[in-house]
C-alpha cells in the first residue's frame, strides 16, 4: 500500500459516504442485494407490535469506549464486497463472514488511528474538508442529485462532513506513524517490493501496538447482514 492504511484511507473519502452515494448512482457500495435495514414486522392486532432495532443504535464493538454500529459495519461491507463477490452473483455464509470480518477489522483500525491522531493534536487542515466535500459533489454533478444521494444513503451531510474529517486524520497519522518511519537502504529504496513489504511490516507494528494498548470489545451475537444488490 502505500499499503493497507493508504489503500483504505484513499479507497474511504468517498466511501463511507461515497460508497452510498456513488452506488446509488447504479452499484450500491457492493453486491447489491438485501437491504441492511430490518423488514418491517407484520402485525397482529391481538398481539403487541414487535419493535425493530435501530442499526445506528444497536453496537458491534467498542474501541476505548467509543462505539461501531451495525449501520456502519453494514456500509463497510458493501464497500468491501465487490472484492470477494461479482455483479449479480450470490453469497455464501463462508463469504459473508469473511466480508465481515474485514470489514469489523477496518473500522477497528480506522478508530484506532483517529483517536492517536486526536491524541497527538492532530487536526484536519482548514479547508480539507471543504475541499473533499466540493470533489464528491462534483462526482454527484448536481446538487439535487447529491441531496437525492444523502437521503437514500441514509446520511446527513454533517455526518459525511464528520467522516471525511476521520478519513483525513487516518492519512495524516498513517503518514508519520507509517510511511515517516520506514527506513530503507538506498538500493532498497528503489526497489517497489522491498518498500511494499517495510511499509506492511511497519504498519503491522504499529497497528499492533495501538490495539495492545485499547480496550477493544466485540459485541457477541450472529454475523451482521445486509450486503446491499441493485441489479
Amino acid at each position: 500500500m502505500r499499503s493497507f492504511a493508504k489503500r483504505f484511507v484513499g479507497f474511504v473519502v468517498l466511501a463511507t459516504l461515497g460508497i452510498s452515494l456513488i452506488s446509488c448512482k447504479g452499484d450500491t457500495a457492493p453486491n447489491k442485494g438485501t437491504s441492511s435495514r430490518p423488514s418491517e414486522p407484520t402485525t397482529d392486532p391481538g398481539k403487541p407490535r414487535e419493535s425493530v432495532e435501530d442499526p445506528k443504535k444497536t453496537i458491534v464493538a467498542k474501541v476505548n469506549g467509543v462505539p461501531i454500529s451495525v449501520d456502519e459495519l453494514v456500509r463497510e461491507m458493501n464497500t468491501i464486497a465487490p472484492q470477494y463477490v461479482k455483479p449479480g452473483q450470490k453469497t455464501d455464509p463462508p463469504t459473508d463472514e469473511k466480508i465481515r470480518k474485514e470489514a469489523l477489522d477496518r473500522l477497528i483500525y480506522r478508530e484506532l488511528a483517529v483517536q492517536e491522531a486526536k491524541r497527538q493534536g492532530m487536526k484536519a487542515p482548514k479547508g480539507a474538508v471543504a475541499e473533499e466535500l466540493k470533489k464528491i459533489k462534483a462526482e454527484m454533478k448536481t446538487e439535487d442529485a447529491f441531496r437525492q444521494n444523502l437521503a437514500k444513503s441514509g446520511i446527513t451531510e454533517e455526518e459525511l462532513k464528520r467522516q471525511i474529517e476521520r478519513n483525513i486524520l487516518v492519512e495524516m497519522i498513517a503518514e508519520k506513524e507509517i510511511f515517516g518511519k520506514v527506513k530503507l537502504k538506498p538500493d532498497a529504496a528503489r526497489n517497489t517490493f522491498a518498500m511494499t513489504l517495510a511499509v506492511q511490516n511497519r504498519e503491522d507494528e504499529w497497528v499492533e501496538g495501538l490495539k495492545k494498548a485499547a480496550r477493544i470489545e466485540i459485541s457477541p451475537g450472529p454475523p451482521a447482514k445486509g450486503i446491499r444488490r441493485t441489479d
